[in-house]
């Protein structure tokens, strides 16, 4: 029952059929338990595949940690062998540590041989990702797997499973769907109606009467157990009370959401995926403004890796918006230098997204610039304070609202751009003073060598 692929690679991890079968799917315990008796690594380049063969004769023995421990030996050596991070997965497999192995068979791959691809990782990356019940992404491990070794029956065999679990899934979004709409009542005191009554009452910035809806469309939602509608209802009391500024009530509003979300929604789901991202997003600059600092930038730490489902080659606009927030905290703790490499992040995917002459590059430009003058970087910060209000004077107020959604105002919008400038002139004064007093010349008498706001 070993995988074999139908071209020429293999690994060599050889073990007898009984420890092979939790491969396909069988649940093994470990024998034994780690073990820290063992020699350590040499360091030396040989002493990889030595560690290796340790690895592989436990695994044959079943006794999984300590095969782990080995070829995580191997791998510390020798971190671009495929070999040892593939059989690392299995052993991680074996033990049940999905997140451990798909993060292995991952690596396994990306490192491969194009030329020579290796079956055993392509099914050990697809296997991990459905026991994790991340079956969308498993689907496309599995097609990847086929593209690169077709008709591969390990993976044709596991293929019917990722199907089912696809289906699993698409047949209860439908029901979760369908039961949300039979509980959910659409008479004029049902919970989706006075939200939807809430809504129109907080555009019209009457905050107070919406908060009083909100709170009668939740209690309505739990009535009939629609959760879908309480977190709807829960989302939008969350944002009337941040913009009363009331953040303990907005904190505590926004961790339901999340915890409701959470339970509700399909990380499957690249929508859903997203609103909890927003959710935590919402939580954590609540809980910054709170004064909870640290909860704020675990919070928004959360809804970056939500943002990105961990992969950083796929940031979007709310993954920089996410950063900008999580760089504010930083600097709030008195970490300029790390809120500044966060912002510089921000940046770059706003930069890839956008180019360099969209509004949030005013936004991106600003935070930056509060880092660099918490640094004590005044020349950097003066030229980046200089960047946003550029950005800012090229475009109209409508233009910057329609490229940031989140700024919810004009008034909001104008507030940002006055800060900008009058930031940007109180620096260059201040550095034009310093320069003054160390030549002994009147500030005004001088001409600035810094940018103009």
């Amino acid at each position: 029952g070993s995988l074999k692929c139908t071209h020429s690679h293999r690994t060599d991890l050889e073990l007898h059929a009984g420890a092979m079968s939790h491969i396909f799917g069988c649940k093994q315990t470990p024998d034994t338990p780690p073990t820290t008796s063992d020699e350590d690594s040499s360091g030396s380049t040989d002493d990889a595949e030595m560690k290796k063969k340790k690895g592989n004769r436990a695994m044959g023995k079943k006794k999984f940690p300590k095969a782990v421990k080995y070829y995580s030996k191997a791998i510390k050596i020798d971190p671009k062998n495929p070999t040892y991070r593939l059989n690392r997965a299995i052993a991680n497999s074996a033990l049940e540590l999905w997140k451990d192995a798909e993060a292995d068979a991952s690596s396994a791959v990306e490192l491969q041989d194009e030329t020579k691809p290796s079956a055993k990782s392509h099914y050990q990356l697809v296997r991990a990702r459905l026991r994790r019940g991340r079956c969308l992404e498993a689907r496309e491990a599995l097609r990847m797997g086929l593209g690169q070794c077709p008709g591969e029956s390990a993976l044709v065999q596991l293929a019917k499973e990722v199907d089912r679990a696809c289906a699993a899934l698409e047949a209860k979004r439908k029901k979760d769907e369908e039961e949300a709409e039979t509980k959910s009542k659409i008479g004029p005191g049902g919970s989706r109606a006075l939200t939807e009554q809430a809504r129109k009452i907080y555009e019209d910035g009457r905050f107070e009467e919406a908060i009083s809806l909100l709170s009668e469309a939740r209690a309505e939602a739990a009535k009939v157990d629609a959760r879908r509608d309480e977190i709807a209802a829960v989302s939008l009391l969350g944002k009337v009370q941040m913009r009363l500024k009331r953040w303990a009530d907005a904190a505590a509003s926004w961790q339901s959401v999340v915890d409701m979300e959470t339970s509700t929604f399909s990380m499957e789901n690249e929508e859903e995926r997203k609103a909890l991202s927003n959710a935590s997003n919402n939580l954590g600059i609540a809980l910054k403004n709170a004064g909870k600092l640290k909860e704020a930038v675990d919070a928004m730490n959360e809804a970056y890796q939500l943002s990105t489902n961990g992969d950083d080659k796929v940031a979007t606009y709310q993954s920089s918006q996410i950063l900008q927030n999580v760089s504010q905290c930083l600097l709030a703790q008195g970490k300029p230098g790390e809120a500044r490499a966060v912002c510089a992040r921000a940046l770059d995917i706003c930069e890839r997204i956008f180019g360099q002459e969209h509004a949030a590059q005013a936004l991106g430009n600003l935070c930056l610039a509060r880092c660099l003058r918490a640094e004590g970087q005044v020349r950097e910060a003066v030229t980046a304070y200089a960047k946003a209000c550029k950005v800012f004077a090229e475009k109209t107020p409508e233009e910057c609202l329609a490229e940031l959604p989140e700024v919810p105002s004009k008034e909001r919008l104008q507030q940002l751009q006055m800060q900008c400038r009058g930031e940007l002139a109180q620096l260059v004064s201040m550095a034009e003073q310093a320069v003054a007093e160390r030549s002994g010349q009147p500030a005004e008498s001088r001409s600035s060598a810094y940018p103009s706001s």
